[in-house]
């Protein structure tokens, strides 16, 4: 009989995604092939790590883990927003040369930043929406956003996810409060001002060929009554996911080829989606990127591997095959 290999799957983390996270994870630990993986979950919170076991959880430590005689060869991270986005788990996994199966600490951590990953793209020629950062700690004029961004716009923290403590502002007099409360939820991150992108809103999932290279999963269109796809929307049900997206296989490969194109100038690696804007006779625009994105029963990516007849064990495989064994 074929040795099993032992992973890692950490979950949980210190954010308001914590409880997705626990989700995502969970997805992993029903998915994964027993034949071939044993899966140890992790759960990571404010006071430390535990191992669950039979339901229970002990404390643990990256050390302890690594002296384990079970002999880890690599970690699931299922971790959304900090630790696990903002490339902090991996600075300590690449630290101790343990695999994990997302991009690098650097790349992570640009990608949780949505300025900064802005600014990126936009210097790479990728399209994005306008936009005007606003540095912790920093003041700000409201006629002079509204004049370089317009209405309406977009008020998020810099560094969450989930879509956690947006705004969409539509006249002068709610930017202030929103400004206020997207700094009071992102904290030294900052907040982005941005335009307001018309269009259909699309998402892909980019996962490793069988050959290590990125492929783009089926398209998604998101559809949703609410203002814009909000926590509301991607987790309570308030939004209509439609995979493959009823569009010209024109748009399409523009779509998934933009996808691929953002995955590797963000040097994302594993399990990433992207998320973009488009009219259907105009410029994609990027919306953002997700290094951890949502991976329970109910999310976009299982769905879209689904539409390609890739079955959830296969996906799973496939990530720890190219990013852990290769």
């Amino acid at each position: 009989m074929a040795t099993k290999h032992s992973i890692i799957v950490f979950t949980g983390g210190y954010s308001g995604e914590a409880a997705i996270s626990r989700k995502s994870a969970r997805m992993v630990m029903n998915h994964i092939d027993s034949i071939r993986f044993q899966p140890t979950l992790v759960h990571i919170n404010e006071d430390g790590w535990f191992i669950e076991s039979d339901g229970r959880q002990s404390p643990t430590t990256l050390e302890a883990l690594m002296a384990d005689p079970k002999g880890y060869i690599g970690a699931f991270v299922m971790v959304h927003g900090t630790p696990g986005e903002d490339g902090k788990l991996q600075a300590q996994l690449a630290a101790v040369g343990f695999p994990h199966t997302t991009g690098s600490a650097e790349a992570v951590a640009l990608t949780f930043h949505k300025g900064q990953t802005s600014e990126l793209l936009q210097s790479l020629g990728i399209p994005v929406a306008r936009s005007h950062q606003i540095p912790a700690g920093s003041t700000w004029n409201a006629a002079t956003l509204i004049e370089s961004v317009g209405l309406p716009c977009f008020v998020k923290p810099n560094e969450t996810g989930s879509s956690i403590g947006i705004h969409k502002v539509t006249s002068m007099d709610q930017l202030d409060t929103a400004i206020r409360d997207a700094q009071a939820i992102g904290g030294s991150g900052g907040v982005i001002v941005e335009s307001f992108l018309r269009g259909r809103e699309f998402t892909a999932g980019v996962i490793p060929a069988e050959d290590g290279t990125p492929f783009a999963l089926p398209i998604t269109e998101i559809r949703t009554d609410r203002a814009f796809f909000d926590y509301a929307a991607k987790y309570e049900g308030e939004s209509e996911e439609i995979t493959p997206a009823d569009i010209p296989d024109s748009l399409r490969d523009r779509l998934q080829q933009l996808a691929i194109d953002v995955y590797n100038a963000t040097e994302m690696k594993g399990l990433a989606r992207v998320d973009m804007m488009s009219e259907l006779d105009g410029d994609p625009h990027v919306i953002e990127i997700n290094a951890v994105p949502g991976f329970s029963e109910a999310s976009i990516i299982p769905k879209q591997a689904d539409a390609l007849g890739l079955t959830k064990t296969a996906l799973i495989s496939r990530i720890i095959d190219q990013t852990l064994l290769r």
